[in-house]
């Protein structure tokens, strides 16, 4: 029996892709954060160790635009799906996408190089307990659009269960409020048929491009 048992583990340690971002295989991390007096709650599901995302948001400024489902594809170009009004607006990575703390994290906190740390200034800051899970506490300096910004993060086997950023306009961020570590359906992370992508037109919220 305790044979069968760590060729399970061994099994599933196996699984895990070498370039995962997570330490976790699937789960759902729900994030709370303040926007001008409105709380944004942001729910990210998660598989494949971090290679499949998707975040559901709802509130915001003014209360947002309703709830909204925004999946990163391959390319890292994100995707947002409203799916009560079956439309779906498609960002190039980097742009204007899923906002602060989304998409796929540029930095593979689960596999922390010395070359990553001196490019972004990462310093350790000791442990922290976010949402019940231990995490180890960094400052970085992160590039924004008026400069240089100090971001602060808290992780977990890679996961960010906390963040917060200042800049000339103040500081805010992100909390865990609750983690869950379960398996997560497949249809999260499509898009439901019968929907078109459009490309997002920067024109349109009055820029001229990136």
């Amino acid at each position: 029996m305790a044979a069968a048992l760590m060729a399970v583990v061994s099994l599933a340690n196996a699984q895990a892709p070498a370039n995962a971002p997570y330490g976790v295989k699937s789960g759902v991390i729900t994030m709370s954060m303040d926007m001008m007096g409105n709380e944004m709650i942001t729910e990210t599901y998660f598989d494949d160790y971090g290679l499949k995302t998707a975040q559901v948001s709802e509130g915001g400024f003014m209360g947002g635009e309703g709830k909204t489902r925004t999946i990163t594809d391959k390319d890292g170009a994100q995707i947002r799906i409203n799916d009560a009004e079956k439309t779906a607006t498609k960002f190039p990575a980097g742009g204007f996408g899923m906002g602060f703390g989304g998409g796929r994290a540029q930095i593979n906190w689960n596999n922390l190089t010395d070359q990553v740390k001196k490019d972004n200034n990462i310093k350790e800051l000791g442990k922290e307990t976010i949402a019940g899970k231990e995490c180890t506490k960094y400052s970085m300096t992160t590039e924004g659009f008026q400069g240089p910004q100090e971001q602060t993060v808290w992780i977990y086997k890679g996961i960010q269960l906390k963040n917060e950023m200042s800049s000339d306009f103040g500081t805010f961020g992100q909390t865990c409020k609750k983690f869950e570590e379960k398996a997560v359906d497949a249809s999260m992370f499509e898009i439901p048929a019968g929907v078109k992508v459009e490309d997002f037109d920067p024109s349109a919220m009055g820029f001229g491009g990136f």
